[in-house]
């Protein structure tokens, strides 16, 4: 602030500014010494130290001189802790916070997952109530056991196995009957030999329909083969490849049958044989289940009307999915099923049980059968 214009600079005033310079001055010298002690030390150090001590220096010469413009000695520029406190820098955590970690506490561990469970695969059911079958694409399902339906009885810890042919032993007897099933694939045939090798009866296939177009043909080997079986002294029964898609085409191969059994005296039923084609796909593969139970019951009404036993032939997936086995009560079944022991729960005569069967007196494999019922002496 400026002085008042009274002021007289005379008196008293000179004293002053002389030793305002040599403080100064001094002041000066002073600093150039401890800038050149503390050379090592870190800017800010050097910096206060600088401050606090020319300030002492000035407040103590000033002190020493009777001052009437200073009525009370420069405060000493001296810092404290409180002054630099560092923690202002970091904000305090809230203590709920997650991540703060109370060392006086012991940390509550934490609890262990539980383990996801394994998937289990859906139980089986194999309970006596279904049984299992495998489609003609691949697939597997459980079937539902019909209890309206008549089982079979066999106890197949009685089959006795003996150069590829079945014996069924029930009181130290065996009770069945073993056979085989031909065709033209077969070719000619020795049924002398056949019979010799303990075969008992013999299925023939009477004729065939396509199963692309649907054209009927004689087997070319038919008149032979039966002729020739049962002068052998062979039992004889007949089977007809259905590709029949009405109920018109079923009748139509029945009296086919029927005309060629004419003059034949066969013992064994005669049996309709509908099935999928391998590997390819046939006329009857679009019909439902009911289309094929109709045109399986043209076939077998027609046999039954002529005095012959009709005979249904099928594997598991076809008895037990793709006709209705219930409405043949007058029927018997031919099981076509190549395991060691059959699975199929309904009642049946025949089983055939090996496609590779190997019989002298005839050329390549053959099908085998063992039948349960004795068809001859009825």
């Amino acid at each position: 602030m400026r002085l008042d214009d009274e002021f007289d600079e005379n008196n008293g005033g000179l004293p002053i500014v002389y030793m305002a310079l040599g403080v100064s001055v001094f002041i000066l010298l002073v600093l150039v010494v401890v800038v050149s002690v503390n050379k090592d030390k870190k800017p800010s150090e050097n910096l206060l130290n600088i401050q606090a001590q020319a300030t002492a220096t000035a407040s103590a010469m000033l002190a020493e001189e009777d001052d009437p413009f200073i009525s009370e000695k420069l405060p000493q520029n001296k810092r404290v802790a409180s002054d630099l406190d560092i923690w202002d820098l970091y904000p305090q955590r809230d203590e709920d916070d997650e991540d703060v970690i109370d060392l006086n506490v012991s940390p509550t561990p934490k609890a262990t997952p539980t383990a996801e469970p394994t998937p289990t695969e859906e139980p089986q059911k194999d309970d006596g109530k279904h049984v299992k079958i495998k489609n003609h694409d691949g697939s597997e399902e459980w079937i539902t056991i019909n209890d309206k339906i008549e089982k079979n009885s066999y106890d197949f810890t009685n089959l006795v196995e003996s150069g590829g042919k079945y014996k069924y032993i029930s009181g130290g007897k065996n009770i069945a009957f073993t056979g085989i099933d031909i065709s033209r694939y077969q070719k000619d045939i020795d049924f002398v030999r056949v019979k010799e090798q303990g075969i008992d009866f013999v299925m023939i296939r009477v004729g065939s329909r396509g199963y692309k177009n649907g054209t009927l043909s004689m087997d070319e080997y038919f008149e032979k083969n039966i002729d020739a079986a049962i002068e052998a002294g062979l039992d004889v029964g007949v089977y007809f490849y259905s590709q029949a898609i009405n109920t018109q085409e079923a009748e139509e191969e029945a009296n086919i049958v029927i005309g060629a059994l004419e003059g034949k005296k066969i013992t064994y039923p005669v049996a309709f044989d509908m099935e999928y084609i391998e590997n390819d796909t046939g006329r009857i593969d679009t019909l439902t289940k009911d289309e094929k139970t109709l045109i399986t019951s043209a076939f077998v009404n027609k046999i039954k009307e002529a005095g012959y036993r009709p005979m249904i032939y099928g594997n598991k997936e076809w008895l037990l999915k793709r006709i209705d086995v219930a409405k043949f009560t007058s029927s018997s079944f031919w099981l076509a099923q190549e395991d060691k022991y059959p699975d199929y729960p309904y009642k049946y005569d025949i089983w055939q049980y090996s496609t590779k069967g190997d019989i002298y007196g005839i050329e390549g494999p053959v099908d085998m059968n063992i039948c349960f019922v004795d068809y001859a002496a009825q």
